[in-house]
C-alpha cells in the first residue's frame, strides 16, 4: 500500500511514519490528492489494538472436557474484550442410553460442535470474560452438523484448523469493531 496515490491521506500533525496514510509515502506529489483530517478516526492508524492469547477458556460451564479452548483478549485504550472459542466436547462418562462412550466427542448445544463468542471484560485482575455483557459480530459463530461423522466429512479429520481459522476471522472483525467503540466512546467523552 505504501507509495499509492489512490487513497486518502492524512492532513493531521501526527509523526507516525509507519502509517500508510502519512503524506511522506506520497510517489507523486504533484497532482490532485484526497486528503481529511483522520486523526481520532476508525482509519487512524496511530490507534493501537492488541492482543493477547490467553491458556483458558473464556466461557461455556463444560469448557473443562473440551479439547479445543482459545481465549483472546483485545484492547484498545481502556477498554477490553475477549473472543472465546470452545469445541470438540470429551464426554467424561458412558451414557447408554445416548449411546455416548468416554471419551466420544460431544455437541456444546444441538447440532453445534464448536463455538465462537466475544464479551466485555470483567475489568479483574483476570480480565475475565463478563459472559452477561455479549459482543455481536457478523462472521460465522460455529461448526455445525447432525453427527461428529457429518463434520469430519464436511471438514476433513483436523476440525481444529477450520475452527483455529474461525477463531482467528472473529478476532480480526473485533479488533475493527473495538477501535470504532474506542473512538466514539474517546469523540463523545466518555473515557
Amino acid at each position: 500500500m505504501f507509495g499509492s496515490n489512490d487513497i486518502t491521506w492524512c492532513m493531521s500533525k501526527c509523526s507516525n511514519t509507519e502509517c500508510f496514510r502519512n503524506p511522506i509515502h506520497l510517489k507523486d506529489k504533484v497532482g490532485l490528492h484526497s486528503y481529511a483530517d483522520l486523526k481520532d478516526t476508525i482509519y487512524c492508524q496511530d490507534i493501537k489494538v492488541t492482543t493477547q492469547e490467553r491458556g483458558w477458556a473464556g466461557h461455556f460451564i463444560c469448557c473443562d472436557k473440551c479439547s479445543f479452548r482459545r481465549n483472546t483478549l483485545v484492547t484498545c485504550g481502556d477498554i477490553k474484550w475477549i473472543v472465546s472459542t470452545v469445541g470438540a466436547m470429551r464426554s467424561s462418562i458412558n451414557i447408554p442410553e445416548l449411546n455416548i462412550k468416554v471419551g466420544q466427542i460431544q455437541e456444546i448445544r444441538p447440532g453445534c460442535w464448536y463455538e465462537t463468542m466475544a464479551f466485555e471484560s470483567t475489568y479483574d485482575e483476570y480480565d475475565d470474560a463478563d459472559v452477561s455483557k455479549r459482543i455481536s459480530f457478523e462472521h460465522d459463530w460455529g461448526i455445525f452438523g447432525d453427527t461428529w461423522e457429518d463434520i469430519e466429512q464436511k471438514y476433513g479429520k483436523d476440525v481444529d484448523n477450520v475452527a483455529n481459522n474461525m477463531h482467528d476471522e472473529i478476532v480480526e472483525e473485533i479488533k475493527l469493531k473495538i477501535k470504532e467503540a474506542y473512538i466514539n466512546a474517546k469523540t463523545s467523552n466518555t473515557i
